[in-house]
């Protein structure tokens, strides 16, 4: 049997995210190729490709000449509005999370995508977890009552993912959709929230769930020495259940998962339930959660 032929992805954003995992990821293949890397850092684009064996190109729509989809390694503000660009000349979106700094412009996005008919993948790593997967399922079949959610790092103190849209935005807009997501996936859709904090030490919020479940989420990157937290505690009528989601991150890498979910929505011409639209509900309550500690 033939293999497909591999899908040319773009890579845009040179940065620690594109280092670590855009640019191996979709080198790696089979169902992808790095078919170039556009960064607004030209030195940074050029060293990047050349470790990938990829070409660096000059400009956003020189990267779009190159390529069938875009992957996405950009601050929310500039990913929103280049991926629109992307979406109107028929490339297929790879998207980092959030998928922009306001409800407004995801919404634009998500306007593009839906009037192109390209396929959109929204870049939960989480999510793409057999592990994740199975305490999600086993979670649900508890009848849950209600939830713990902690984020907890030192990311925005200092290191490579210290840059300046996370000190400015914070928790909810970085590490708050994992939660969301996470929750919503356990305990069913966030109807209301309320909370205290400041998004770029601390916040705490109370979400209430559609069938009345409670979960309290608790997001800071400003925490001075490791290690992370990333951990679920859901309580149930029929039991409780704990999930490390860093010791899952250690223990497996969503990466091949990824490559192979995008590659197939695209084939098969139809986005996967994690798409902009997904996308567009998290940036709604990341909206909702700041107006709630305002």
């Amino acid at each position: 049997m033939t293999e497909p032929t591999p899908l040319r992805v773009g890579l845009a954003g040179a940065g620690p995210w594109a280092t670590k995992v855009y640019a191996p990821m979709l080198a790696g293949g089979p169902e992808t190729t790095l078919a170039g890397v556009w960064a607004r850092r030209p030195d940074a684009a050029r060293a990047l490709a050349a470790e990938h064996g990829a070409r660096a190109v000059g400009s956003f729509d020189e990267l779009l000449e190159r390529c069938d989809a875009v992957a996405f390694a950009l601050p929310p503000d500039v990913q929103a509005e280049l991926a629109v660009r992307a979406a109107r000349a028929g490339r297929h979106l790879m998207l980092d999370k959030p998928v922009a700094i306001d409800v407004a412009a995801a919404r634009r996005l998500a306007r593009a995508v839906d009037e192109t008919g390209v396929v959109s993948q929204l870049m939960l790593t989480h999510r793409y977890r057999d592990a994740t997967d199975a305490y999600l399922a086993a979670a649900r079949a508890l009848r849950p009552l209600g939830a713990r959610f902690a984020f907890l790092c030192g990311a925005f103190v200092d290191g490579p993912y210290a840059t300046p849209w996370r000190r400015t935005h914070g928790a909810i807009h970085d590490l708050g959709p994992h939660a969301f997501d996470l929750v919503e996936a356990a305990l069913g859709d966030i109807v209301d929230i309320t909370g205290r904090g400041d998004p770029v030490r601390w916040v705490t919020l109370a979400c209430t769930h559609a069938d009345g479940a409670v979960s309290e989420v608790s997001l800071s990157g400003a925490l001075p020495t490791p290690p992370a937290v990333c951990r679920m505690d859901v309580f149930g009528a029929d039991g409780t259940l704990a999930f490390d989601a860093i010791a899952a991150s250690q223990a497996e890498t969503p990466w091949p998962r990824v490559r192979r979910t995008f590659a197939d929505a695209v084939r098969a011409g139809r986005s996967p339930a994690l798409d902009v639209h997904r996308g567009v509900a998290i940036q709604e309550l990341i909206e909702r959660a700041l107006r709630a500690i305002a």
